[in-house]
């Protein structure tokens, strides 16, 4: 049990640090490329955009949502993804959501937004779904949606 509290110290301090930061990593295979800021998406141009956020706790309802696309972050990160067999965005809460090359590479289907119905998203400490959240617009169920985004994996 020391061990693996010894071991896991280091994931969580990053953790907590990039909560605090406002930032997630970018990686490839593990290794990580870029660390992305508040301020890397807002030079992105992010876009408004409305979809349907429907959970099991909730019933659907329209979210005004703002962010990047994730296909123009990696492009502007200059990350090559020919040889990409997919993607994984993580949370700081564990959870995983897989994505598609082609999912990815689709025009406003893939987005990391930091901005909902007006507000920027709170941080989990803060109770809120931040401070980013990866949303496939147009999907039947949100579940597939990544709160707190803490990385970006593109597996080659």
């Amino acid at each position: 049990m020391v061990v693996l509290a010894l071991f896991n110290r280091g994931d969580a301090e990053l953790r907590r640090a990039l909560e605090e930061n406002l930032e997630f990593q970018v990686r490839v295979n593990g290794n990580t490329v870029a660390t992305v800021g508040l301020q890397d998406l807002l030079d992105l141009q992010p876009q408004e955009f409305t979809t349907t956020m429907s959970t099991s706790a909730a019933g659907p309802r329209q979210v005004a949502l703002r962010g990047v696309e994730l296909r123009l972050l990696i492009e502007k990160l200059d990350v090559d993804t020919q040889d990409a067999s997919h993607f994984v965005v993580s949370g700081l809460d564990g959870y995983r959501s897989p994505l598609t090359l082609d999912e990815v590479r689709q025009p406003e289907i893939v987005y990391i937004c930091f901005s909902m119905d007006g507000g920027m998203l709170k941080t989990q400490s803060e109770g809120g779904y931040g401070p980013f959240m990866m949303v496939i617009r147009g999907a039947p169920y949100a579940q597939r949606w990544c709160k707190y985004v803490e990385a970006v994996d593109i597996i080659l």
